[in-house]
């Protein structure tokens, strides 16, 4: 199975220079774990709750004053739309992260992230014990 095929195709984006309790607030409200972060068009990093956490260890005055680009993750692990579930997996495995933008061409076309994966090989599982399609 391609990435194409079970990836999230609803991106949440975050300038860089936005503050990270705004970028806090919008992954709560879209109950996401990871923004991805651009500089105009340009992807730029991407941020999860991980580094929106340690950021709020640090005193209510830095935190207040940090912007998403100072606590992102960069350069970013991207994975192509073609490559199958085995790679994703490899990939994030290796990198040792749990979300990866899906890149073709110069676009952002969605991200793959490990329940997604882990969606796919339980369904998998379930045809493969003989389970009837839904």
């Amino acid at each position: 199975m391609l990435v194409r095929d079970f990836m999230t195709s609803l991106i949440v984006i975050s300038e860089a220079e936005t503050p990270v309790k705004e970028a806090a607030k919008l992954m709560a409200a879209e109950d996401i774990g990871s923004l991805i972060v651009t500089k105009g068009d340009v992807l730029a990093g991407m941020v999860t709750r991980r580094e929106i956490i340690g950021a709020r260890l640090l005193s209510d005055d830095s935190y207040s004053s940090l912007t998403v680009e100072d606590v992102m993750t960069s350069p970013v692990i991207t994975i192509s739309p073609d490559a199958d579930i085995g790679q994703a997996i490899a990939v994030m495995n290796q990198a040792s992260v749990k979300c990866l933008p899906v890149i073709e061409g110069d676009s952002i076309i969605g991200v793959v992230s490990t329940s997604d994966v882990i969606r796919v090989l339980a369904t998998m599982k379930h045809l493969a014990d003989g389970a009837p399609r839904e």
